[in-house]
């Protein structure tokens, strides 16, 4: 296995590119598990919310010679992994007392929005007097 003290200066190759940051930092984990060193690299274009997957993604790397050893336990990882039904989780007695509401909205949000929606009405009407006067 790897020593996960020491940085990652070796021949690196891209082991896959994942839809998001996230994605790929939660395959980083893994591999770093099986003692695999494994880097994401971001973009700047996914910290403004901007990364589209088949365009930019995240690539995660690894070195060529941990290159298939990678992929062995990310397939393993997926084969080892569990759906679960939600519908026969048991998750036990709920502490509190509360009302389980439907979401309501409060009336100061619905009070607000419409303020908001005016104004920008309001503004949007006299941009267009101004153009066209």
């Amino acid at each position: 296995m790897n020593d996960m003290s020491q940085p990652i200066n070796d021949d690196l190759v891209t082991l896959l590119t994942a839809t998001s940051e996230f994605a790929a930092n939660a395959i980083v984990v893994v591999l770093e598990d099986a003692g695999i060193r494994a880097v994401a690299f971001g973009t700047v274009q996914s910290g403004f919310g901007l990364g589209h997957p088949l365009v930019f993604g995240t690539p995660v790397q690894v070195r060529r010679e941990d290159l298939e050893l990678a992929r062995t336990t990310l397939n393993q990882a997926r084969r080892d992994s569990v759906d679960i039904d939600w519908d026969k989780v048991e998750l036990g007695e709920r502490e509190d007392q509360l009302p389980l509401g439907q979401g309501a909205t409060s009336l100061a949000l619905v009070l607000g929005f419409s303020a908001t929606a005016l104004v920008l009405l309001i503004g949007l009407l006299a941009a267009i007097w101004w153009i066209f006067n």
